[in-house]
């Protein structure tokens, strides 16, 4: 093999540098494209990719602040009543299902608990009956026909006497009503009352 010349070593060597320097001027440019100030935007952007969508819901009812809220994706009614200032104290939350995902656009209603009526408070009543006696005040057309005598014409003139004359303020009133004698309230007394 014939010896290289010096000119010949000397253009070996430039073309060694230049090989050298292209590569490490491909290795940087690939550097600069993985910076720090590259990839900080690229990573807000993927960590704005996963956070929750906001949805629109409003709540109402038996809460403080009843209004439209922006709330998290996934969250359940819990946490939209918390968002609305809570629950009032008449809020019945056991008519809810406070662990039910909320929907965009969702209206959520808070229900107030049901006022116990006079009737429920003497105990051991159901609909008109007070232990097991019709509430002749109260009673419906139906229920009244329900008595022993009491057909729909006699229903309907108690419901009128009621109407017209206010409450029976004893069970014996009922006799003021037309068509309906002592020898009716004689059947009837063990089985009506007046609140």
């Amino acid at each position: 093999m014939k010896e290289l010349t010096p000119k010949q070593w000397f253009t070996i060597g430039i073309l060694v540098c230049v090989i050298a320097f292209g590569g490490g001027f491909i290795t940087g440019k690939n550097s600069i494209d993985k910076s720090p100030d590259t990839l900080i935007p690229q990573l807000e952007s993927s960590i704005m990719e996963n956070e929750p969508a906001l949805l629109k819901v409003y709540v109402t009812g038996a809460v403080k602040n009843p209004d439209v809220y922006d709330i998290k994706e996934g969250s359940i009614v819990k946490d939209a009543i918390e968002i609305a200032g809570g629950p009032t104290e008449s809020a019945d939350l056991v008519a809810i299902n406070l662990a039910r995902r909320i929907s965009d656009g969702e209206e959520i209603i808070v229900p107030e608990k049901r006022e116990e009526s006079p009737l429920q408070e003497e105990g051991g009543t159901q609909g008109h009956k007070i232990n097991g006696k019709l509430n002749i005040n109260m009673a419906t057309v139906e229920e009244l026909m329900e008595l022993p005598g009491i057909g729909e014409v006699k229903a309907n003139a108690i419901v009128n006497y009621r109407k017209e004359n206010g409450p029976f303020k004893n069970i014996h009133d009922i006799v003021k009503v037309s068509g309906i004698g002592e020898k009716t309230f004689e059947s009837l007394k063990e089985l009506i009352c007046v609140n």
